[in-house]
């Protein structure tokens, strides 16, 4: 009997496993299972050659929007010992594959490439033509559930209030919670003991949200990019909000969010979380004109904790630290998005990298 799919990551390391299958006189040992870390599950390799053990790094759609970050979260994340990462994807191009290996990252997808490369394995099918069809995302990491997901890891005792509760503060329908809640527990990322929910497996958690954040959930909140007057600067632009008294009415995120935060640099972009309604009113107040090469973005926000409840500079507000560092992860500023994870994320999750 063939085995039972339950959820669209475990088709996409079954199909990719198809290449590794056909490694001569290879056997393939699977433990598809949470472990409490940043990876899926773990499977041993082994043949007349020795053994190899590989934790999985599971990215659905692997495209040029989030391969930076996926780079960047595999190469920070550390593995068990004695172990190794392999990135696993539906399809994965000839020009990614290209970056993948630059990087020194191993790979698999559903279309039978290939690219083992440390001992005693150097492995490379490269060419493989794109299979029609894409699994569909698992629904915890579409739009509702990227804005559930984000109420959990903003706080991780949310997942124990009530449906109504969940649903008026993630902006979404009362009748997914349920669903989303139990592809939580598949998922490995919940745990029900005594009538309390336990998020688990957090790390993993938000490595695939911020995928799912960048993919999926930022183009959905996207109004305009903009610039500015050519007399102002990024810099000045809070004081601009204060005395327009716009403060309260937006939120401040993206580089300028963390540069007011904690971190002490000059902020090259801005993101700037407006109501659709109020848009018009706020770019003609600061003279924004659009700009798809401008560096001050215009999102919506969703749902009612999108805010940060803690420290805010006189007269304005900022963008919870979750949704900056989910801006800044993957880009030129890590080291500021490591800061703001440690200063704000590590204090919610309970743990350290």
């Amino acid at each position: 009997m063939p085995r039972k799919i339950l959820l669209k990551d475990e088709q996409v390391i079954y199909n990719s496993m198809q290449a590794i299958r056909g490694i001569p006189q290879s056997k393939i040992e699977f433990i598809l299972k949470k472990i409490g870390g940043p990876f899926s599950g773990t499977f041993r390799l082994s043949g007349p050659w020795g053994e190899r053990y590989y934790y999985l790094k599971v990215v659905p759609k692997l495209n040029p929007t989030v391969l930076d970050l996926v780079i960047h979260q595999i190469k920070t994340t550390p593995a068990p010992a004695d172990s190794t990462p392999l990135l696993i994807s539906h399809y994965i191009s000839p020009r990614l594959a290209a970056k993948l290996k630059q990087a020194g990252i191993e790979y698999a997808d559903g279309a039978g490439n290939l690219y083992l490369n440390r001992m005693p394995l150097y492995i490379e099918i490269g060419g493989q033509k794109h299979t029609p069809k894409a699994p569909g995302a698992d629904k915890l990491f579409r739009t509702a559930g990227l804005k559930l997901v984000y109420l959990f890891l903003r706080n991780r005792q949310a997942v124990n209030a009530t449906y109504r509760a969940l649903a008026d503060d993630a902006g979404i329908a009362l009748g997914a919670i349920g669903s989303l809640f139990g592809e939580l527990e598949t998922r490995a990322n919940l745990q029900i003991s005594e009538g309390r929910r336990e998020l688990t497996a957090v790390e993993e958690l938000l490595q695939r949200w911020q995928l799912g954040y960048l993919e999926t959930l930022r183009p959905k909140l996207f109004l305009q990019r903009c610039k500015a007057a050519p007399t102002a600067t990024l810099e000045q632009l809070p004081e601009r909000l204060k005395q327009l008294g716009n403060g309260k009415q937006l939120l401040i995120g993206g580089e300028l969010g963390a540069s007011l935060l904690s971190a002490k640099f000059t902020p090259e972009s801005a993101v700037l979380y407006v109501r659709p309604e109020q848009q018009l009113k706020l770019m003609l107040q600061l003279n924004l004109q659009p700009d798809p090469d401008g560096n001050i973005t215009l999102l919506q926000p969703f749902g009612r904790q999108c805010s940060w409840t803690g420290w805010q500079p006189e007269g304005l507000t900022l963008a919870d630290p979750l949704l900056t560092f989910a801006e800044l992860s993957g880009t030129s500023t890590d080291q500021v998005a490591d800061k703001l994870y440690r200063q704000y994320l590590i204090p919610r999750f309970g743990h350290e990298r």
